[in-house]
């Protein structure tokens, strides 16, 4: 009874909040509240897990997004993630790791996410991910605390985005994660400018064949964009982690259609002479038709990617499906694979409805997703999102064998 009685008296306040603080003049405040449904049709694979039937889970997500000018040129952000995930697959998932753990991992330097109460079917927790304070002044902006820092250019991989590489399949994510950092801006022209920036986050090191410690970490790197011929450039150099970096990005378009592309050189600065470099890089292009049908396709290409089935044993096929619920990856991790293709359709069939279908295809061990969508606006502030998450393959595949998953999404924006 306690617990109920909290998590009402959480849900009545994230309800208030917003309301209250809308009437300040120096307080801008957005948000949503979003009911997330999950049924997930194991493949063959989990049943050796125990996953044999089918599995279903809610989520109730509450954002609450807040900006405070005190002055013209100070500015406070901060957005605050609320979760409510329950239903019989979240007991599934604690038969065989901490699922509650697994949703509040924070590697930033600060942990800003809190655990409120969790059972064996349920976990209530919180998430700051954005908490920052910018200042500008004439041509400089500097921002100082969580943020997102984003220097990806394509839609699906983004080897650009160093501090902030996300996951595609956590689709309702749309503000993706932050990172504690500090962001230095200087805009030399009209469309040029140099960032300068650095992060500190934590990561799993795996110490021997099963211990793991968790080291604190560096980000830092500095960005040159400017525009030329119609096309803006990207060109950085920096340090991740372990890992001295560069890399360069474009976006631009071809007759009409968008035309972008990013790549990143990694090299292990601890074994620089006796190891080869990474090379991350995707390319992408779309177009829109006069019937307002858009195309988009992608590739990305690894050099460390395999060439032949994209796991040697369980272990990667169970640490990819916990990857799918995260909300964040390692850029150096977007694929195990060396080559992978994606490819999108999306149609709005009437002003209010909007469907589309999109896929990845693994060339080498030809496994594949398909993933088709269709979003409803119900009111101006309502809409109604169906998603299928579908995955084809053989065991050890890439997408092979995961099942099927389908959700039902209702959002409502305030």
């Amino acid at each position: 009874m306690k617990k109920i009685l909290k998590i009402l008296a959480f849900i009545i306040i994230l309800l208030v909040i917003p309301f209250s603080i809308s009437a300040q003049k120096t307080l801008r405040a957005t948000g949503f509240f979003e009911y997330l449904n999950n049924t997930w049709i194991p493949g063959d694979t989990y049943s050796k897990f125990g996953f044999t039937d089918w599995q279903n889970q809610s989520t109730i997500y509450n954002r609450i997004n807040l900006w405070y000018n005190p002055t013209d040129n100070i500015e406070f952000h901060a957005g605050i993630r609320n979760n409510f995930t329950f239903g019989p697959l979240v007991a599934e998932y604690n038969d065989f790791i901490d699922y509650s753990e697994l949703v509040t991992y924070d590697d930033g330097y600060l942990d800003l996410t809190w655990k409120i109460s969790s059972d064996n079917s349920y976990v209530l927790y919180t998430n700051l991910d954005r908490l920052n304070i910018k200042w500008t002044k004439e041509k400089f902006e500097v921002t100082l605390g969580r943020q997102r820092i984003n220097w990806g250019t394509n839609m699906v991989w983004n080897p650009n985005d160093i501090f902030n590489a996300f996951n595609y399949f956590d689709f309702n994510y749309i503000e993706r994660p932050g990172s504690d950092a500090l962001l230095v801006e200087y805009y030399t022209g009209d469309f040029s400018s140099i960032q300068l920036a650095g992060k500190l986050s934590y990561r799993n090191e795996l110490m021997d064949s099963v211990t793991l410690e968790k080291k604190l970490g560096v980000t830092a790197a500095a960005l040159y964009k400017f525009n030329r011929w119609g096309y803006d450039f990207q060109f950085f150099g920096g340090y991740m982690q372990t890992d001295i970096t560069a890399g360069l990005g474009w976006s631009g378009n071809i007759g009409g259609a968008g035309f972008t592309g990013e790549a990143s050189w990694f090299r292990d600065s601890d074994h620089f002479s006796d190891t080869t470099g990474i090379v991350i890089a995707s390319i992408s292009g779309s177009y829109v038709f006069k019937n307002q049908i858009m195309v988009n396709m992608s590739v990305i290409y690894n050099s460390n990617g395999s060439t032949g089935y994209a796991y040697k044993d369980y272990s990667g096929i169970t640490g990819s499906l916990t990857t799918m619920f995260s909300s964040s990856l390692n850029v150096k991790n977007l694929t195990p694979s060396r080559f992978d293709i994606f490819g999108q359709v999306s149609y709005p069939a009437t002003p209010l409805i909007n469907v589309s279908l999109s896929g990845i295809f693994n060339p080498y061990d030809l496994s594949c997703y398909v993933g088709p969508s269709a979003t409803f606006s119900l009111t101006d502030n309502i809409s109604l999102m169906l998603v299928g998450q579908l995955f084809y393959g053989d065991e050890l595949t890439e997408f092979g064998d995961y099942g099927q998953m389908y959700f039902l999404d209702l959002k409502w924006n305030f």
